[in-house]
């Protein structure tokens, strides 16, 4: 089998055309007098996942990809990465066979019950924007908080040794967090704190249905000799085979600004990479998008809306195949 640009498709069989093949090729528009079908033509059989051997394959589908972003609409698809719309063509549904594809194999591979194994995947900016406040607003268990949150940065923890301690999260419900947090910390300083692990509503990768967290989302469960060493080491050695890539390393979060290392934090590279490369050509264009999400409050985000770009790019670009 061949792809679009006549080259033999990485891991699958030159003789003949298979069903699944088709479908992948019709969401691109490659076989000729199919474009703009997908999936719609074949809607009693769900899209099996994809398997892929090296860098260069997951780069081939994500060069697909982005062939399908710039055919759709542009305010479309900005719509889309910022968490109020829907992905074009048969991405959805790629999405999700690869999460599921992924998440059924990590389940048999670790022995942990499937509903286990995906602990957060899709989120709309609504819900991220819940996130955001509950956390900016510092509130507390039972009033619309949720606990201990994100990891509390060296600088500020510096500053405050008496009230901080060695606590590793920000705890609503401890009063020397909440005399820090709400008398102390400027507005540019909460959010640099919620942003070590959580993105603002429009930025967050989650929007687009390509990334999921799994396992657990405690950082300290994942340290090396945690809890969750034996998932990690799984995962480093499974992911890449359906697409996936850890987001935030220890190297990406070596840039400044950046999210800090997320073990658990896994994306579906051909699609999150098309992303990218659809960003930075229309920038303007998501910015407006961004400045419309936080338009209801600006105050809480005026310093992610100076670094939303560094957020979104201090990433990892490259899948590991062990």
């Amino acid at each position: 089998m061949q792809d679009a640009h006549g080259e033999p498709a990485p891991g699958r069989h030159r003789r003949t055309r298979s069903r699944r093949g088709f479908l992948g090729l019709a969401a691109t528009g490659a076989v000729a007098g199919v474009a703009g079908i997908g999936r719609q033509a074949f809607a009693d059989t769900a899209p099996p996942p994809r398997k892929f051997t090296s860098q260069w394959a997951i780069d081939r589908r994500r060069f697909q990809v982005g062939r399908v972003l710039a055919a759709a609409a542009p305010a479309d698809v900005a719509s889309w990465i910022t968490g109020s719309g829907t992905a074009p063509g048969d991405l959805k549904a790629e999405m999700e066979a690869q999460v599921n594809g992924l998440a059924d194999e990590a389940a048999s591979g670790t022995g942990t019950a499937r509903g286990d194994v995906v602990v957060s995947w899709v989120r709309a900016a609504a819900t991220q924007r819940s996130i955001w406040d509950r956390k900016y607003d510092f509130l507390r268990t039972g009033s619309g908080g949720a606990g201990t949150f994100g990891i509390i940065t060296d600088e500020i923890r510096a500053k405050y040794p008496a009230e901080l301690g060695t606590d590793p999260q920000w705890d609503p419900d401890k009063d020397s967090h909440r005399t820090v947090w709400e008398s102390s910390l400027t507005s540019d300083e909460r959010q640099t704190e919620i942003l070590r692990t959580s993105t603002a509503p429009g930025v967050s990768r989650h929007h687009l249905g390509s990334d999921a967290d799994f396992f657990d989302t405690t950082p300290q469960d994942w340290n090396d000799g945690g809890p969750q060493t034996d998932h990690y080491a799984w995962l480093r050695a499974n992911a890449a085979r359906y697409g996936f890539l850890q987001t935030y390393t220890a190297d990406s979060a070596q840039n400044s600004p950046a999210i800090s290392q997320e073990r658990w934090h896994w994306s579906y590279a051909p699609v999150s990479e098309a992303v990218l490369r659809f960003v930075r050509a229309n920038e303007p264009l998501v910015d407006d998008a961004l400045a419309g999400l936080w338009s209801y409050d600006p105050a809480r985000y005026t310093y992610i809306k100076a670094n939303w770009r560094n957020y979104m790019f201090h990433v990892n670009e490259k899948a590991y195949f062990a």
